[in-house]
């Protein structure tokens, strides 16, 4: 009965520290919740500034979260509305898997459709961020005339390639800056001006090269500035920026065309914007997430899904004459012999007309080697191949021998 009493004392006293806690006022209502990103708190300091523009970066491979749409639609490689839409690519896999990719290939998609609004999603969050770096480091004043002015650079050409990427996909958007507080703005205006108008800041104020790999300089803007004036088939204008980064001599074409997509190669002197990825961080959302569809199936590297299929056109393209010159007007008469409908135990004797030899580090084909995994075996590796046809990509496919290893480079 004493303990009894004892205990009851004590569960008043900390009845009444309770009472006397919970009075103190409603300030602890206003704290900043531990693990959370104040980004008001982040703009009053350099590192802080610098990390807005870091979260801006990360969004050029098309995906900055679930809740903004998958992957694969935001994917930085375009490869549905790139090659599928072009023509170059078929959806591939089977018909019933990611089937909101058909009528994008076959150019009748509507509003709704999720890749579309995957793309709008995770590209206007990015501008979002760099909007917020942008303020950070206009308002900054612990940091020098000089890293201000390219930190503001770099921020207005990934806002420049945000819009110029969605523009090119919807055409009719809204631009949006640092200056708007109400984003709900029309789309009625051309804003390839604005978008140039960002290009040429940044290449006024970034350096050829950057001291950290990743960084954007001034060959990559004036390459995708170049690209702009493309559109608008001013050609002239274009052929200067594009004279201007071949005269820098920072660039070269790599002795080797596969160079350009081996892991190991990357950030070579023919890259002229080359995203940089995480690794290792706790998280399976990074490295080109938007592409881990896009393997040869079942037993083939990485054993999924068997989407992107290189179409029979962009294959024939790669044909040529006795000279080795490409077949321009004709390529498409006779098709490049493939094994559609043959079954891998069957016998199969490859194409024997000339080639350009690029193609084979652009499409995986039967009795062909296939990087370092041998000679594509044919349709084992392709899901469904009267859906898909019988060609695998292979750009951005890993060697056998870099299989669970780091490719980690510094140059």
């Amino acid at each position: 009965m004493k303990m009894r009493k004892n205990i009851m004392q004590k569960l008043a006293v900390v009845g009444v520290l309770a009472i006397v806690i919970y009075s103190c006022g409603k300030d602890f209502l206003e704290t900043q919740p531990y693990g959370s990103v104040n980004n008001d708190l982040l703009a009053t300091s350099a590192k802080g500034a610098n990390a807005l523009l870091i979260a801006a970066y990360s969004n050029l491979d098309g995906f900055s979260g679930w809740d903004n749409g998958s992957p694969w639609g935001g994917a930085a490689s375009n490869w549905t509305f790139g090659s599928i839409a072009g023509g170059d690519a078929y959806k591939g896999s089977e018909a019933g898997d990611q089937p909101d990719i058909t009528p994008i290939e076959r150019g009748n998609v509507d509003a709704n459709n999720p890749y579309l609004d995957g793309k709008w999603r995770n590209y206007y969050d990015g501008i979002s961020r760099v909007n917020g770096a942008i303020k950070a480091f206009t308002a900054l004043k612990d940091i020098s005339a000089s890293e201000k002015a390219t930190r503001l650079a770099e921020a207005k050409f990934l806002r420049a390639w945000f819009h110029f990427d969605l523009y090119r996909i919807f055409r009719n958007i809204p631009y949006i800056d640092e200056t708007l507080d109400d984003v709900r703005v029309g789309n009625a205006t051309n804003i390839l001006p604005k978008i140039q108008a960002d290009l040429i800041a940044a290449i006024a104020a970034l350096p050829v090269t950057q001291p950290e790999i990743g960084r954007i300089t001034k060959g990559a803007a004036q390459a995708v500035l170049g690209n702009t004036y493309l559109w608008e088939k001013k050609y002239a204008d274009a052929k200067t920026q594009f004279d201007a980064i071949v005269g820098s001599g920072r660039y070269a074409l790599n002795a080797k065309y596969h160079d350009n997509f081996n892991a190991a190669t990357r950030n070579s002197k023919e890259g002229v914007l080359e995203v940089q990825q995480s690794i290792n961080d706790g998280t399976t959302d990074n490295g080109n997430n938007g592409d881990i569809l896009n393997f040869p199936y079942n037993g083939g590297p990485a054993g999924c899904c068997g989407f992107h299929q290189p179409s029979q056109d962009l294959v024939n393209a790669f044909q040529v004459d006795a000279n080795g010159l490409p077949l321009l007007d004709t390529y498409s008469a006779t098709n490049v012999k493939n094994d559609d409908g043959i079954k891998s135990a069957d016998p199969f004797t490859p194409h024997t007309g000339p080639l350009d030899p690029r193609i084979d580090w652009t499409v995986g084909r039967r009795g062909i080697p296939y990087l370092d995994w041998g000679k594509h075996p044919g349709s084992v590796w392709i899901r469904d191949q009267a859906y898909g046809g019988p060609y695998a990509p292979i750009k951005n496919t890993h060697y056998k021998s870099q299989e669970g290893r780091s490719l980690r480079k510094v140059v």
